[in-house]
């Protein structure tokens, strides 16, 4: 983030009031969030699917990519 862009200040104002902790980089490997970008990383972000998010979410297995 940058502190002399408004923008940038705004936007992590409004996350923090949210709820939401604002954070640089990929998001921790035990998040849904993390688990998508790893299987992404892995496998194309083209194989996810509705079921792949859903999976994620419910903190389940991801299913294999689509096709395999």
């Amino acid at each position: 983030m940058d502190i002399n862009d408004p923008q940038d200040v705004g936007a992590a104002f409004w996350a923090q009031v949210q709820g939401f902790t604002p954070v640089e980089g990929p998001a921790a490997p035990d998040t849904p969030l993390g688990r998508l970008q790893a299987f992404s990383a892995v496998h194309g972000s083209e194989k996810l699917t509705v079921e792949h998010v859903r999976a994620a979410i419910e903190g389940l297995p991801l299913p294999p990519p689509a096709g395999a």
